[in-house]
């Protein structure tokens, strides 16, 4: 029975161990700093985006701006010769390409006005970006700390089963601890296990009164065995 006494603390440190590795698996902190990161990133591309519609939008400014000074060149030129003409036909066809370079440059006014007003959002947009990404980096500081703190504390955790474990091996034959080892590996409840009341605590089924009496007359050699799950059963 003593022997058993110890397998069971010695499955109770396993158990432990399956579910600190489980844990540390799926710790909180790590899904926190994950969801932190991909908001991040999204803000980040956002901000590329934006940046890129910045630039052509005051790409385009520069280039009505060009336009503008083409057509005001175009005009002065126009209005100069028609000081200069005589004949009707000509002023008028003169008339015709200040009028025309007029449209034009009023056109671009227009359209530069329109791209001013794209410009002042996209800065706004810039801006309200560029603090969302300061806010979130600060955010994933504070979470990659938490998780390193987790992460810390579980690897204590481990350190300390570790060493219980060893104790606890230490004071069982190690043909028993082949046993368990073999039957543990085989299954994904406890290999060792005692009752609560009639019930396994490794399957949760309860025994006969028949079975019970069969399991605490074994001769003290032999290890009882759970008839339901084959758990070695401190009875």
């Amino acid at each position: 029975m003593g022997s058993l006494l110890a397998l069971l603390d010695l499955q109770h440190i396993d158990t432990a161990l399956l579910q600190l590795k489980h844990r540390l698996a799926t710790l909180e902190e790590r899904t926190n700093l994950s969801a932190a990161t991909v908001l991040n990133n999204g803000f980040k591309k956002e901000l590329i985006g934006v940046n890129a519609k910045l630039a052509a939008a005051k790409k385009d400014i520069e280039t009505l701006e060009v336009a503008n000074h083409k057509c005001e060149a175009s005009i002065a030129k126009y209005a100069q010769q028609l000081k200069t003409i005589i004949a009707p036909r000509e002023a008028e066809a003169l008339q015709n390409e200040i009028a025309a370079a007029t449209a034009e440059r009023s056109a671009n006014d227009d359209r530069e006005l329109e791209l001013l007003e794209v410009v002042e959002q996209f800065d706004r947009q810039q801006t309200e970006l560029n603090n969302q990404i300061i806010k979130q980096d600060e955010i994933i500081q504070q979470a990659t700390h938490a998780l390193s703190v987790a992460i810390a504390q579980c690897e204590q955790s481990q350190v300390e089963l570790d060493a219980k474990r060893t104790t606890i091996s230490s004071s069982i034959e190690p043909k028993l601890i082949k046993l368990y080892d073999l039957k543990r590996n085989r299954r994904t409840t406890p290999a060792v296990a005692d009752l609560h009341n009639t019930t396994c605590r490794s399957c949760h089924l309860d025994l006969s009164k028949v079975e019970l009496a069969v399991l605490k007359k074994m001769p003290d050699g032999e290890l009882p065995e759970c008839p339901n799950c084959d758990c070695y059963l401190i009875v």
